[in-house]
């Protein structure tokens, strides 16, 4: 239902639409105080964001990424609608009543060139008739937000050079990303910093999720509304997908590589991305950074070799389509059964995903899903898609099926989360964040009275965005909290009870996917593994045998945290549940997700064991 708006924005029957357009290349603070001025004119349900999907040098992020990390600011994600034009926004427009009035919120420079037009003609509060949109479109000129950091006012360009500068610290960037942002979510501190940074750990692998960007549960955005999240639930139970956009999570080690002056090359970081491949790593470069660590050394220079031979038989012309002279870099998963952690493929894969797009600088300019499945099937057209080591592939398509019992299956699921929103009165419109803070106002509460402290109203908001929205901001030091007391009572409450309570907040949400996860994969029949039912017995063996060893050492904090992951097992079904994958990944509204099943619990249990 359309929220209620003020009189001054009702013009007879007709609607007044704001639409504020840029390329959010991110989106700062200074451009969500923007967006706040807008709905505080004209009713959060008429306020849309209209931006691109076009990357480039200096617009990184695609559509996707923005919209998740407006989305984290509170944004609606129903509210950021992709375009080809913000200028235009015929993708807003065409989904407006014939009698909507428009008015686009512009800075005064696009704003002033903007009113010369035909179209446009400046905004007027409360005038007596508006045009619709059709036929006209209002400019209205918006304040200037400065965002200043050290006295220095911040654009774009800079704040993807501060955030992308491979100088700086993980915790320096911490720091500026709370300054520009206003707020800090590991999981957007994430996708920003491993954009800029192309995503590269220091042992020379990508980080999770690869070309696709970071791979959250669903109810990692804390953005997403809870009737999004029930639509999400319907849509995977109901089968009613893109099979095209999910597929398996492997299991394996990740690797970056292009072709360059005649030969495979991978990337570690920044600089070994210059130049279009001639400062990446050689194969004879692998060997020695992997020298003295057994079987993943076999696994590296393996993969290396059986890519260099796959690859150089190809056509100058395929490789160009692919590589682009060193430009593209392919993101690729190995799958080598020596150096397997929990799923058992019984074959050794070299499996490809997609490609992501440097400039000579080593800067990461745009990515492409696609091009995975295209080498794949150009290797395999001149059968050299079995090498020595490594079968070659791309990306295996999940097929999901309509679950069993749907209809039981979703009252079941749509009930868990309906209580959720009963627990603290929320709405469908009402985001998961909004959640996690009345968890944390409530706690807060009732722990100082407990504890016998006051808090002022400064502090306790402190830390609901500590722990409601990863918020580090506001120090807890002898310097920022005067009284010794109150200091003593929240150092506890961050560094002892902190966890636990935190566990306790999103243990319910992890409960219901972790649940949802075993049903869906329970019913797919298309996993990589090439024996699914060896597999799955060759998982439950050495689960037992390290349930059974880990029992016998009679380590209490051991067979604690073992008690824990049996019982997260035993929620989401029991050891029937297993199968032999990882999960799968897909997408839903322009955001990555995964879901695991009882991968995650198995994984904790057998690393207690192995480290």
């Amino acid at each position: 239902m359309r929220e209620k708006l003020k009189l001054s924005e009702i013009v007879g029957a007709q609607r007044i639409v704001a639409i504020y357009g840029g390329r959010f290349q991110p989106a700062g603070s200074h451009h969500i105080k923007t967006y706040q001025y807008l709905v505080s004119k004209f009713g959060r349900d008429n306020v849309f964001i209209a931006t691109s999907d076009v990357t480039g040098d200096k617009s990184p992020f695609t559509f996707a990424e923005k919209k998740k990390i407006l989305a984290a600011y509170g944004v609606p994600s129903s509210k950021i609608i992709k375009t080809k034009s913000p200028y235009r926004a015929d993708e807003i427009k065409k989904k407006l009543s014939p009698t909507d009035v428009v008015v686009f919120g512009f800075g005064e420079k696009d704003a002033g060139r903007l009113v010369a037009g035909k179209y446009f003609s400046p905004w007027k509060q409360n005038q007596k008739k508006y045009e619709p949109h059709d036929k006209a479109g209002y400019i209205l000129t918006l304040p200037h937000v400065s965002l200043k950091i050290r006295g220095k006012e911040m654009s774009g360009t800079s704040i993807r050079a501060a955030l992308g500068d491979p100088k700086k610290s993980s915790d320096q960037k911490k720091t500026l990303f709370k300054k520009i942002f206003g707020f800090y979510s590991p999981d957007i501190f994430k996708l920003v910093t491993n954009k800029l940074n192309e995503g590269i750990n220091d042992e020379g692998v990508l980080l999770e999720g690869g070309a696709s960007g970071h791979m959250s549960h669903p109810w990692e955005n804390i953005g997403m509304t809870f009737g999004e999240l029930k639509k999400m639930i319907v849509a995977i139970l109901s089968g009613n997908m893109d099979v095209k956009k999910i597929s398996e999570k492997t299991d394996g080690q990740n690797l970056n590589i292009t072709y360059h002056d005649g030969q495979v090359v991978a990337s570690r970081n920044k600089g070994q991305s210059k130049n279009f491949g001639a400062n990446g790593l050689t194969i004879g470069n692998i060997k020695k950074m992997f020298a003295g660590r057994g079987e993943l050394s076999k696994a590296f220079i393996s993969a290396m070799t059986d890519l260099q031979l796959s690859i150089s038989s190809l056509t100058e012309k395929q490789r160009l389509r692919i590589f682009d002279n060193g430009r593209n870099w392919i993101n690729l998963e190995i799958i080598y059964q020596p150096t397997r952690n929990v799923i058992p493929y019984n074959v050794d894969l070299l499996q490809f995903h997609g490609i992501n797009k440097f400039d000579k600088e080593g800067n990461k300019v745009g990515q492409s899903p696609k091009e995975g499945k295209i080498l794949a099937g150009m290797i395999k057209q001149i059968n050299q898609d079995k090498q020595e080591t490594f079968n070659i592939r791309g990306p295996q398509s999940i097929v999901l099926p309509k679950g069993r019992d749907f209809s039981v299956k979703k009252d079941f699921y749509l009930k868990k989360i309906s209580d959720l929103q009963k627990k603290y009165s929320l709405k469908n419109s009402d985001s998961l964040l909004q959640y996690h803070r009345k968890y944390w106002q409530k706690t807060i509460d009732r722990e100082s009275k407990t504890n016998k402290v006051k808090l002022n109203r400064e502090m306790k908001n402190a830390l609901v965005k500590r722990f409601a929205e990863g918020d580090k901001s506001f120090a807890l030091s002898k310097k920022n909290i005067k009284d010794d007391k109150i200091y003593d009572f929240v150092k506890k409450l961050d560094q002892v009870d902190g966890k636990a309570l935190f566990n306790k907040n999103i243990q319910p949400f992890e409960d219901i996917f972790l649940s949802l996860g075993a049903e869906v994969l329970e019913n797919i029949q298309n996993f990589i593994a090439v024996s699914p039912e060896k597999g799955v017995k060759d998982i439950k063996k050495e689960l037992s045998q390290t349930i059974s060893s880990l029992r016998k050492g009679g380590d209490p904090n051991k067979l604690r945290q073992l008690n824990i992951q049996l019982k997260r097992i035993k929620k989401a079904g029991g050891f029937d549940k297993i199968v032999p994958s990882e999960g799968i990944v897909f997408d839903y509204k322009s955001n990555t997700y995964k879901l695991t099943g009882v991968f995650a619990p198995i994984n904790q249990i057998l690393g207690m064991s192995k480290f």
